[in-house]
């Protein structure tokens, strides 16, 4: 994989890895979140490996969705891959729900938004990546409902929109790891900051296997939801 031109939407700890790695492969990357001082930081980082670029941008809504795609396309030319990891994280229960709005916002309206806009101009062999929870599918949490069906939906809606992208040979897959460490450091070794089975993982091990499912190799993947957690989610 290389040459690719690939919009990181929602740039944390995870997007610093991914778009490190992604760099390294020979991509031209775009990254977004809503803080303008952080993503000069990481540009300013970053650009010894390679062409990054950024879009401060909050996105809240479909036209803030439709405006990050024109302005990523403005700098990017083209879209070939598009990875969404807007986060956020409310605790609630049916007697008590605050985290409703935000969360079916960030973590289901959002991606699909931009799903939407991107795939025009998507061609064939391009790719979505998602970001859900490994655990969410699978356990019945309490304090989590607003948060988990939000990321249950996302995977359902992953799968659909698989479904009504093959014609255009567009697919669409969902990573899932439990809790990302909220840290990256460059060259670190993150292989000792876990064990099988435990909560966390490191941002790298997502980052890996999402450029995976970037890359050629991987082009017969669609509509998966990959766990990547080490097995935490099997308890």
């Amino acid at each position: 994989m290389s040459g690719k031109n690939i919009l990181l939407a929602g740039t944390g700890e995870l997007g610093k890895a991914l778009a490190y790695d992604l760099l390294l492969a020979g991509n031209r990357i775009l990254i977004n979140s809503r803080n303008n001082e952080k993503l000069e930081k990481i540009v300013s980082e970053y650009s010894v490996y390679g062409n990054i670029q950024y879009v401060a941008r909050e996105l809240k809504d479909e036209q803030s969705c439709n405006d990050l795609v024109e302005e990523s396309l403005d700098k990017l030319k083209s879209i070939d891959s598009m990875v969404v990891m807007v986060g956020g994280f409310v605790e609630d229960t049916i007697e008590n729900l605050d985290g409703l709005g935000p969360m079916i916002l960030n973590h289901l309206q959002i991606p699909l938004y931009l799903a939407k806009h991107a795939i025009k101009h998507m061609g064939y062999g391009s790719s979505i990546i998602f970001v859900s929870n490994s655990s969410s599918s699978v356990k019945n949490k309490p304090n989590l409902l607003s948060y988990s069906i939000s990321k249950y939906a996302l995977e359902k809606a992953a799968k659909i929109m698989a479904l009504e992208l093959l014609e255009r040979g567009i697919t669409v897959n969902v990573v899932a790891p439990e809790y990302i460490i909220q840290n990256f450091t460059i060259g670190r070794d993150y292989t000792k900051m876990r064990k099988y089975g435990d909560l966390e993982t490191p941002p790298e091990d997502i980052s890996r296997v999402i450029t995976f499912l970037i890359d050629e190799k991987s082009s017969w993947i669609n509509g998966a939801v990959i766990p990547v957690d080490g097995g935490h989610s099997l308890k």
